[in-house]
């Protein structure tokens, strides 16, 4: 039997794909022990690659959103050219690393396809001007796996898409409890240029949300702060703790770098938003109401506040020696399901760990006044666990293990 969710104290499960290209096959395995363990998320927010699966779960019932993501993720991937027995690590690199040049050479079936001729040889202010790639057959494969009424109409879950508005520059979140989504706004959220055209929207063009932040934290903290709420956030990208000892080391340490920075900062962020938020609520609670502007400022104050939980679990993707550094444009079947399958077990051992974890935060969070943890997880191991604590600024970063 499963266990009810008010066992864990959540009132609401919220996930965060990120964008990641191929990678994003990480996010099936990491939902399907999710689902195993009755985590089944209510809020779900993607960008990029992440809007895609993030609408495939949002548009289906939880007991086919599985078997939804694993048919799509089948139809966008070539098939192998030849399969690499297990623990022929270089021989499985080669294969990922022509796998990748397949799919910048020739496209991806039901995603996208190589325009002919290629820019600069379009009219300007085309599509095919800006950009490489043609993604007019992915509208049509969202469709088939992604019902909108059950998003729009019967509001099953929710579901939030992280897009950046071209002429201003500012992110933009399409949230189906503000607005109707529909395909459009999927693809919307993974145009990433060059390769893919931006996508027009009530006259206004949106390009992918990667281009200015490649997780939807915000969006879902914004949906999610007066609940008492677990956030799972996969991070496709993540330092392995390793020097790059080659050229390709170099080259994906940076990609990894460059992500994995921004969303740890992020995660933070809001860790410390919510925190003073729940600061704000005992004060509050304490200051009686009097004069009128006083009984202003006390309301302001009461839209402010946070008296809930707003947790953050993240777990991190750690690449096995046989990806490259164009990782996540490699599509490759035998790929998709690894990664799939080690977010599984990443997933499942992060969770029987904040299992034993959750009755010694219980604990801590009666003697000290705390609205978020975000404890972050690799390989399906323990790295740390952020306590916001104004009153101890020095050790903000704790390790659980310090606290038993």
């Amino acid at each position: 039997m499963k266990k009810s969710r008010k066992a864990h104290d959540y009132d609401c499960i919220a996930l965060a794909c990120q964008g990641g290209g191929s990678l994003g096959a990480y996010h099936i395995g990491a939902l399907k022990a999710m689902e195993a363990a009755d985590y089944s998320p209510d809020i779900i927010a993607g960008i990029s690659i992440g809007a895609f699966t993030a609408a495939i779960i949002a548009g289906n019932e939880p007991q086919n959103r599985v078997s939804q993501l694993n048919a799509f993720w089948k139809e966008i991937a070539w098939p192998d050219f030849f399969r690499v027995p297990e623990g022929l690590a270089d021989l499985k690199k080669w294969h990922n690393q022509f796998s990748s040049y397949q799919g910048f050479l020739f496209g991806q079936p039901s995603f996208f396809m190589p325009r002919f001729p290629t820019p600069p040889y379009q009219p300007a202010g085309s599509l095919g001007a800006t950009s490489f790639y043609d993604t007019a057959a992915l509208e049509t494969t969202l469709a088939k796996y992604v019902d909108f009424d059950l998003i729009n109409v019967r509001k099953k879950a929710r579901l939030i898409l992280g897009a950046t508005h071209v002429r201003n520059g500012h992110q933009h979140f399409f949230d189906s409890r503000v607005c109707k989504l529909n395909v459009t706004h999927v693809v919307a959220s993974g145009a990433m240029p060059p390769g893919f055209p931006g996508t027009s929207i009530n006259g206004q063009l949106y390009w992918d949300g990667g281009c200015l932040s490649n997780t939807p934290l915000d969006g879902i903290y914004d949906a999610a702060a007066h609940k008492n709420t677990l956030c799972f956030m996969i991070d496709l990208f993540g330092p392995n703790g390793q020097e790059p000892q080659n050229m390709d080391e170099v080259l994906l340490t940076i990609k990894e770098l460059q992500f994995s920075s921004r969303t740890r900062n992020q995660s933070r962020q809001v860790a410390d938003r919510h925190y003073l938020a729940h600061l704000l609520h005992h004060v509050v609670q304490q200051k009686p109401a009097g004069r009128p502007r006083l009984r202003q400022v006390t309301k302001q104050l009461h839209e402010a506040v946070a008296p809930t939980l707003f947790d953050i679990l993240h777990i991190i993707y750690r690449k096995p020696p046989s990806e490259v550094p164009t990782c996540d444009c490699e599509f490759s079947q035998s790929s998709i399901l690894a990664r799939s399958d080690q977010g599984c077990r990443d997933m499942e051992r992060a969770l029987r760990k904040m299992s034993q974890l959750h009755r010694e935060h219980k604990k801590y969070r009666k003697l000290h006044a705390i609205g978020s943890v975000v404890r972050t997880f690799a390989d399906g191991h323990l790295l740390d666990s952020y306590f916001p604590n104004s009153t101890k600024p020095s050790g903000r970063t704790r390790r659980v293990e310090q606290l038993s």
